[in-house]
């Protein structure tokens, strides 16, 4: 026994119309990140912005050993350095944001300077050196958000 053409086009319709209501699935919950979060909060006690926090995660895991947490130059390594790495918060000021990538990228010894701060370009990508530079802007600036509680800022 065959079904008829109403019967088929029914059946074709509840199949399409179960298709589309398959595809319309809600999008997954994003999982829970603990360690993102405490980013977060001390970005938004610091007063960073969303691209300066990615600078400073940048910052913390390839720089802080040397520079210190607010790039003071006093970072638990700077002790064994000769010459002592800069107090950012100072010397940044007087350069362009294009000097600071070419440190970065190629290390002190691109720009005539010592060869101890290594060239991080082929560690970091184009997007994350945009960060660092975001964070290194807000060390600069005089009233800096980025310096941790306790420590004077760069201005005063």
């Amino acid at each position: 026994m065959t079904a008829g053409p109403r019967a088929m086009c029914g059946v074709l319709l509840v199949s399409g119309l179960a298709i589309v209501a398959g595809c319309r699935r809600w999008a997954p919950a994003t999982i829970a990140d603990p360690l993102m979060d405490v980013f977060r909060k001390q970005a938004q006690a610091a007063g960073l912005t969303g691209t300066q926090t990615d600078g400073k995660r940048v910052f913390d895991q390839y720089c802080v050993t040397c520079h210190g947490d607010g790039g003071a130059g006093d970072g638990q390594n700077a002790s064994n350095l000769d010459p002592k790495p800069p107090d950012f918060r100072q010397s940044l000021r007087l350069h362009p944001a294009s000097y600071w990538r070419q440190i970065i990228e190629g290390g002190t010894a691109s720009v005539g300077r010592s060869p101890l701060c290594p060239p991080w370009g082929r560690n970091l990508t184009a997007a994350q050196i945009d960060t660092l530079i975001a964070y290194l802007a807000a060390l600069t600036s005089p009233s800096s958000p980025a310096t941790p509680p306790g420590m004077p800022s760069a201005g005063r």
